[in-house]
């Protein structure tokens, strides 16, 4: 496991032998200033993927989040698309709200992914899906 990234608001990790790139929300962001490095970090751990990787994204800790901040996301998440993601694995927030933001964010974009109470399940339910021999 390569860890890229580690702040109060966000870690990413990446493990290439399953091209995974594990992400874990923290906190709340009152907007996007707080995470000036936000994009700048999704790029660089998707250069360490190969197309066709799946994402963990651990977003249990998000609340509602103001629109500017939901258009931060939605930028990290063409990035993913760019590159080449073929599944995600969401750990469901807690927040209602959150969850309906995320929702929103993954039908627009179109993307294949699934929700887990946990890492583990997330984690595990994509080992099922994808044989790794990178």
């Amino acid at each position: 496991m390569i860890a890229v990234a580690q702040n109060p608001y966000y870690e990413f990790s990446y493990d290439p032998a399953k091209n995974r790139l594990y992400f874990k929300f923290l906190g709340y962001w009152k907007s996007p200033d707080v995470v000036p490095d936000y994009l700048q970090e999704w790029g660089h751990v998707i250069k360490l993927t190969k197309p066709g990787f799946t994402i963990v994204a651990d977003v249990r800790n998000m609340i509602t989040h103001p629109r500017e901040v939901k258009q931060l996301h939605e930028k990290a998440i063409d990035l993913c698309i760019i590159a080449g993601v073929s599944h995600i694995a969401e750990v469901t927030p807690a927040d209602k709200i959150a969850v309906l933001q995320t929702t929103g964010m993954a039908d627009k974009a179109q993307l294949s992914y699934n929700r887990f109470p946990d890492v583990a399940s997330a984690d595990a339910y994509l080992d099922q899906l994808y044989s790794y021999t990178f």
